[in-house]
């Protein structure tokens, strides 16, 4: 039997270098002894024999499904070999043996890992074989004089100390190389115990058999142990066919769980691939921190993809702010940590997939919702999700700012250090992330479909109700007054250009230093397209287009609301102009959206309260007035084409001046 692959990893570690070297230089000086003593003393016929046997028995092996182990009867024939002549024989042809099975595996194979496959079988095999001729085993088995008896006690331990030390040289060297215990390793290998017992067992037959009858009727046992070689291949066969059944539904779980996850994220206007990021980056730093337990891994691999299942029950208007949000809609968004929890408890896990989901926010200090939890109270899944997510966040593309550099998103984490996340936890991060990074994503077959779910963001938000706010007291600026007024006698001739120029007139003196611009949406395309720009960075955004529902503008166009020192890299971050923060607002004319004006200031957070509440109660007018002045453009075009024309009319866009 082989052992399962050793996979060397990270060659810097100290541990496993001196591990596996030890190994290999053990196992070789003792194959080269035995190959000494086989030159020098010639072993008896019937261990050769038997030597050769596990060599032939060796290339039939078959894969256990779940591990990557190879088992046949060869196990069988070297310990009889090692019972009859000592470990020499056997050592030598188990080495020829368990290299050939290593170079079997379709997994590449470093010169380090076949040595030790190679060598630490026959090294466990000659410990258990001195074992067997201290307790004099080898004298009860050449003799025919001695109690058949007296061969089980020697043949138990030899099949212990080849067992206990050829599982557990293999179990080391995978939890130096993955972090994870020594006994919970151990643990999984204990199941190969059964075909040690049973190739112990044949093996005794064939020496019993051997001894009081000799060679040609001990052979009376191969078939049996061909029968039972046969029988192994076809129960692990039909046990690779159920393992390949479950994996394959274990699949389509997934891969429904993360399109329906997937869908769930493009509500909050991020790219599709952002949870498989996450999932990734959550798995490698559990493997880094010593996370073993498989139930474990398997709860925070779902729980990566639906920890934010619950921001079903928010409003796409709040997840998508360009802004800060308020106290109000951080509460609404609060709550989507216990809504996502309470939905995926009705569903049967069975892993602790719920308990992540419902912790991802709570924060290392205390601080954080919805239980408070602090400390080790936080399961370990949620604390690795919470600094992964937040890492992935603060490097994508959003829709209310751009994406921070590695550097920039790495500082912001580390300064939540012991605060919101767990120091271990960052520190390990930290430390791996870039190797995390660096492994290559698989392409997502439904990106085009999930980038449209992500593009649409819903235009059905309702516009804030009317409220005495809109109504133009008498105390009001006279440059509101003036705006209002217009509104109520403009007409006839007046352009856009006219109203833009007017309106900018007198908004420049409530927002001074700002580059102001009107976007008007033209209902083809659904852009808002840059018709009029004032102030010192105009000539840069003339010609800008932005889509309803992305960046600033176009959030703000559709969900009608007024959004106050926004970061205006969400709308100029592409032309070259670099302005620190932005007042948007609606430009309704009753329901129909005309288009938005925003004004662009050097300084972040430039606006203040006064003026952004200003700006929207002028809106409903300017609002009027625009498309007052777009009726008059449209039918002054509609006048000058020839009747022959008025079918195809140009709809091209005219830049004020």
């Amino acid at each position: 039997m082989s052992t399962p692959s050793v996979v060397v990893r990270r060659p810097a570690i100290r541990g496993l270098d001196i591990h596996v070297g030890a190994v290999i230089v053990l196992g070789m000086i003792a194959i080269g002894f035995s190959l000494h003593a086989a030159v020098t003393d010639p072993p008896p016929l019937n261990a050769l024999l038997f030597a050769g046997l596990g060599l032939l028995a060796g290339a039939c092996a078959v894969k256990i499904p779940g591990l990557s182990a190879l088992v046949s009867a060869s196990d069988t024939f070297f310990i009889a070999s090692a019972m009859l002549a000592g470990p020499g024989p056997a050592m030598i042809a188990m080495a020829i043996d368990s290299t050939g099975l290593a170079l079997r595996r379709k997994s590449g194979i470093g010169l380090r890992r076949l040595l030790f496959n190679a060598t630490a079988p026959p090294l466990s095999l000659w410990a258990g074989a001195g074992v067997f001729h201290l307790l004099g085993g080898h004298a009860y088995a050449t003799s025919a004089s001695t109690e058949t008896t007296a061969v089980i006690l020697p043949l138990i331990a030899l099949t212990a100390v080849y067992f206990g030390l050829n599982s557990g040289l293999t179990a080391q060297a995978i939890s130096l190389d993955t972090g994870a215990p020594f006994l919970t390793v151990w643990r999984r290998l204990w199941p190969l115990a059964v075909n040690h017992v049973a190739a112990a067992s044949a093996a005794f037959c064939f020496v019993i058999v051997m001894r009081s009858a000799g060679l040609w009727a001990a052979s009376a046992v191969a078939p049996l142990v061909v029968v039972l070689h046969l029988t192994l291949r076809s129960i692990l066969g039909r046990l690779a066919d159920a393992e390949m059944h479950v994996q394959k539904i274990d699949r389509l779980y997934l891969s429904t769980i993360e399109t329906l996850a997937t869908a769930i994220e493009a509500k909050d206007g991020v790219t599709s691939d952002h949870i498989r990021r996450v999932q990734k980056f959550a798995l490698g730093l559990a493997k880094a921190l010593g996370v073993a337990d498989e139930l474990t891994i398997k709860a925070i691999k779902a729980a990566a993809l639906l920890h934010d299942t619950g921001k079903l029950a928010v409003p796409e208007h709040i997840l998508n702010k360009p802004g800060k949000l308020t106290a109000a809609e951080f509460e609404q968004m609060k709550l989507h940590v216990d809504v996502g929890a309470d939905i995926l408890s009705s569903i049967d896990f069975p892993y602790p997939v719920v308990p992540i989901v419902r912790a991802h926010h709570e924060n290392w200090d205390g601080s954080g919702y919805p239980r408070g939890l602090r400390g080790d109270e936080i399961p370990i899944g949620a604390r690795i999700l919470s600094v992964v997510d937040c890492y992935d966040a603060l490097t994508s593309d959003r829709p209310y700012r751009p994406a921070l550099s590695d550097g920039e998103a790495m500082k912001i984490v580390l300064e939540r250090r012991g605060k919101m996340y767990d120091p271990e936890v960052v520190d390990t991060f930290v430390r791996v992330y870039k190797d995390i990074a660096a492994e290559v994503m698989e392409p997502v077959a439904h990106q085009e479909a999930l980038s449209k779910i992500g593009r649409s963001i819903s235009a059905s938000a309702p516009p804030k109700p009317a409220t005495a706010s809109t109504e133009i007291r008498a105390d009001a600026p006279d440059d509101m007054l003036a705006i209002v007024s217009l509104s109520r006698v403009i007409g006839g001739d007046a352009t856009f250009g006219d109203a833009a120029a007017l309106a900018t007139a007198h908004l420049s003196r409530i927002l001074p230093e700002t580059t102001c611009v009107f976007y008007i949406h033209d209902g083809a395309s659904d852009y808002l397209v840059a018709r009029h720009a004032t102030g010192a960075h105009a000539a840069a955004l003339k010609g800008m287009s932005i889509a309803v529902g992305e960046r600033l503008s176009g959030w703000v166009a559709a969900c009608r609301q007024t959004i106050s020192n926004s970061d205006a890299a969400l709308d100029l971050h592409d032309r070259g102009v670099k302005l620190g923060s932005a007042l948007s607002t609606p430009l309704m004319d009753g329901e129909r959206v005309v288009g938005v004006f925003t004004a662009y200031a050097e300084a972040p957070q430039a606006f203040a309260e006064d003026q952004s509440r200003l700006v929207e109660m002028m809106a409903p007018h300017l609002g009027r007035i625009v498309n007052a002045a777009l009726r008059t453009e449209q039918r002054t075009r509609d006048q000058q084409e020839p009747r022959s024309t008025t079918g195809t009319r140009d709809l091209r866009v005219v830049f004020s001046r």
